[in-house]
């Protein structure tokens, strides 16, 4: 982020930084981040909430990306010579493995697909961009959460227990916690029917040079081809496609 928040234009564009890569701000933290005074913040964040690209996150006092911000930056992805090596590197994966390849990102407490690729195995799973899905019962959502500071990751535990979305969803906050220190100490994250019925998933974080998380590579497939123990087995090609991935973003 840049130091420079002297001209309205660059307050606004600070909050919008900020935001995207805290995951959710207050305005206190606006305040005291930028060091603006407190009116100015909340004026700015009153009025990006109204144009679409900040919202209030569910149960919270803190604002995050909305999908108009989200769908910018998926814009601007596909827009710019960066996406052509993204989407190949999905396509590689998705043809070395079979199956439905995709990167999500968080938006809003949720995770939202900005790019997929498909297999040529029959009943391919299709995950359109723009399509939303919860973090709580998915291998992506749960690399964000794996990967949370520790006071942000509280805030989110302490919203459950949270909605069967099938009868194998986690949804108890000490068994998620379990699971989320399972996925910190390997590296990945799975998921067996616990968002879709029949279906098992994998996920890998996609990092940048200082190890942030810009994203998360996932394979979805259909348990009547695919055990979940097979599908872990390329989780050494998906973190190679992940590398790639990250040069290109």
């Amino acid at each position: 982020m840049g130091d420079d928040t002297s001209s309205p234009i660059s307050r606004v564009f600070a909050v919008l930084e900020l935001a995207a890569s805290a995951g959710s701000i207050s305005v206190a933290q606006v305040v005291e981040v930028l060091g603006i005074p407190r009116p100015t913040a909340h004026r700015i964040v009153a009025t990006l909430e109204g144009m679409g690209y900040l919202q209030k996150l569910p149960g919270r006092s803190g604002y995050g990306p909305a999908p108009r911000l989200v769908g910018l930056a998926s814009d601007i992805m596909s827009a710019t010579v960066v996406y052509a090596p993204l989407q190949l590197a999905l396509s590689d994966l998705a043809r070395r493995t079979g199956e439905t390849c995709s990167i999500a990102m968080l938006a809003g407490g949720e995770v939202e697909y900005i790019a997929s690729a498909y297999g040529n195995s029959p009943l391919t799973l299709q995950f359109q961009a723009g399509q939303r899905t919860p973090v709580h019962c998915t291998s992506s959502g749960r690399i964000f959460l794996a990967n949370m500071s520790e006071e942000r990751l509280s805030r989110f535990l302490a919203t459950g227990p949270w909605q069967g979305i099938t009868p194998h969803t986690i949804t108890d906050p000490k068994a998620l916690r379990e699971e989320l220190l399972l996925i910190r100490r390997q590296g990945y994250a799975t998921n067996d029917s616990e968002f879709i019925v029949g279906v098992v998933g994998a996920a890998v974080p996609v990092r940048s040079e200082d190890d942030r998380i810009l994203a998360v590579l996932t394979i979805s497939a259909p348990k009547i081809r695919m055990t979940l123990e097979r599908l872990t087995g390329f989780v050494p090609a998906m973190r190679s496609a992940a590398a790639r991935i990250a040069r290109a973003i």
